[in-house]
């Protein structure tokens, strides 16, 4: 064996260990699910013509809205310089139909209540519209459960109101006792802590970066503010049924982006 075969083939082994052959990707490619992806030697990352953030250890998050459908095209640059794509096909889901007796006022708000709905909509989109600008994976610690309780209502669902279509139910909710704890499902940051929201009660939303986000509806109490740091496993808030609740319980809901991610997909990461 001559020198130059061992230096094309010291140099070609050096390729294949520095290429995304290292890449993992962590979760369920599906409507509402959610991919942790992770590789040493990544430096950029795109989903079809978007960026996706990614941390100096190679970390990074996608997500795939409940009515997403189709072929998806993950695109890597590596530090080597090379590109490699991954298709990511997603399978079609189906979402069962929940009929719910509630207040007709959380159905068709009585006019008095129309402006503070209003004013407390443009305060979720404003709070919405900080989500994405952390460029740390804080979400790095995996994740929990938020709260022990019977999952009384599923993500997706198409929710009927009093005989009303309404939209699909972005979230799970977590039936259990007023005062039950509430905790940060992982590390983050309180983007707003709300109080007497119409619709929400008392709630927390919180950036866990790169654009994932959880919130966390009609809590009797809130343990946090506003701008506070949080880690995974610490509590937040208790359950309650502030705001349009039927009973006690927790509305949990995961955003990555705009996208409405089902909050059981989480649980399924493993880092």
């Amino acid at each position: 064996m001559n020198r130059l075969f061992i230096l094309i083939l010291y140099l070609y082994l050096i390729a294949v260990n520095t290429n995304a052959q290292d890449l993992k990707l962590i979760g369920k490619a599906e409507p509402g699910g959610l991919l942790i992806g992770m590789g040493k030697n990544i430096s950029s990352v795109s989903l079809n013509d978007s960026k996706i953030k990614v941390d100096k250890n190679g970390l990074f998050v996608i997500g795939f809205d409940r009515d997403a459908s189709g072929t998806y095209l993950l695109n890597l640059e590596l530090t080597n310089g090379k590109k490699e794509t991954k298709k990511i096909q997603l399978p079609k889901r189906k979402y069962i139909v929940q009929k719910i007796k509630i207040a007709e006022k959380f159905v068709n708000p009585p006019p008095e209540e129309l402006e503070r709905i209003e004013v407390e909509a443009q305060k979720m989109k404003e709070a919405r519209l900080q989500v994405g600008k952390i460029d740390s994976a804080l979400f790095s610690k995996g994740f929990i459960k938020p709260a022990e309780g019977r999952i009384s209502s599923v993500f997706g669902s198409q929710r009927i109101l009093n005989g009303v279509p309404k939209n699909p139910h972005n979230g799970i909710d977590i039936a259990a006792p007023e005062g039950t704890p509430v905790y940060s499902t992982t590390d983050g940051i309180v983007i707003i802590a709300g109080e007497d929201f119409y619709y929400n009660g008392n709630f927390v939303l919180i950036d866990h970066g790169h654009g994932l986000s959880s919130i966390y509806l009609h809590l009797s109490k809130l343990n946090v503010k506003t701008g506070d740091k949080v880690t995974k496993g610490q509590k937040i808030g208790e359950i309650g049924s502030t705001g349009r609740s039927t009973s006690a319980h927790l509305h949990w809901g995961v955003q990555w982006y705009g996208n409405r991610i089902d909050p059981m997909s989480l649980l399924e990461i493993k880092f």
